[in-house]
């Protein structure tokens, strides 16, 4: 081939690549998925809030237990962890039910963790506790970018509940969990921003099922379920009687996070919900959620969540009524 010839065949093949559609995500490679886990483990286990820092990205947003519990970058992390940790004598933990989900770029762990603690006062206690941790891949390092810990409350007397049981169960992935990028960070970034304005103040039970899914791939957590609702049908009879209980609703997110790269996005936040109820009541409540999101055709759903309300350490209750319980 003449130098002419082979230019020509280079120049048309980069056109070609310019041009070409994105590569088909790597969805849970066994490389990403072992060191995803080893984060989750680290965490799990380490004490020492100098070590414990070095897993979170420099503006990671985190969401604990406790009120008002909200954390946003690496300093308010290390001030609000540090001091819970230099408490702790010994910890043991067991980590039942671990859902993980990524495309290399993005990973989600879904999980429920049973602790087993001694403060250095003598004090015992168990915990079983939920945890959504978003993860994004930093300079070849999973680092966690938003975490969301919670314990699930009693539905008649707002207690948290330590001992929630703990009921690990296998999602069955679809053929196609995840699609390639096909939109920028940016307009990704407005829709998922646009997909909590409209579908966080979802009216009736059909308009909320639709940002969950498509597919059965699908994990919640709720606050006042004891254990992970697993699948759609799972998700809509638990939430069609709470749909079915209001007729009006107002939003607003003192708190807002997201990320994206085009397919596979992260986002959490507080919210303010103004409920107008059946009976021409007014309700208002904070809570916070966070989402692992998809786009597939064109728009996005959620397919790990977790919604939960801040407890006040001192009474062991659930901080649900609004406004501004959780900022």
């Amino acid at each position: 081939m003449t130098l002419t010839k082979k230019l020509l065949a280079a120049s048309a093949m980069s056109l070609c690549l310019i041009g070409a559609a994105p590569p088909e995500p790597v969805f849970n490679a066994p490389a990403d998925v072992a060191a995803i886990k080893a984060v989750e483990d680290f965490l799990a286990t380490e004490l020492d809030i100098d070590k414990v820092i070095t897993a979170y990205a420099d503006d990671a947003v985190v969401l604990d237990i406790y009120a008002p519990g909200v954390f946003k970058g690496r300093k308010a992390i290390y001030d609000g962890f540090g001091p819970q940790l230099t408490r702790i004598r010994s910890l043991n933990s067991k980590t039942p039910e671990m859902t993980i989900a990524t495309n290399g770029k993005f990973g989600c762990a879904a999980m429920q963790i049973a602790f087993e603690t001694t403060l250095k006062d003598g004090t015992q206690f168990r915990m079983n506790l939920r945890q959504l941790d978003a993860l994004k891949k930093i300079d070849g390092k999973w680092k966690v970018v938003q975490q969301h810990i919670s314990l699930p409350l009693d539905p008649k007397t707002l207690d948290a509940v330590l001992d929630a049981p703990i009921q690990p169960r296998a999602i069955t992935w679809s053929e196609k969990p995840l699609a390639s990028p096909s939109v920028t960070r940016e307009k990704g970034d407005a829709e998922i921003r646009a997909f909590m304005d409209v579908g966080g103040a979802s009216q009736g039970l059909d308009m909320l099922m639709g940002y969950y899914g498509p597919t059965d791939d699908l994990l919640v957590y709720d606050s006042l379920h004891p254990t992970a609702l697993i699948g759609m049908k799972e998700v809509r009879d638990y939430y069609a009687s709470i749909m079915g209980s209001y007729k009006g609703i107002k939003l607003s997110m003192p708190n807002f996070t997201v990320d994206n790269d085009g397919s596979f996005g992260v986002q959490i936040d507080t919210q303010d919900l103004t409920l107008t109820m059946n009976d021409g009541s007014t309700r208002n409540i904070s809570l916070r959620q966070s989402d692992c999101m998809r786009r597939l055709d064109g728009k996005w759903y959620s397919f790990f969540e977790m919604i939960s309300y801040p407890v006040d350490m001192k009474t062991n209750k659930g901080i649900m009524e609004g406004p501004g319980a959780t900022r």
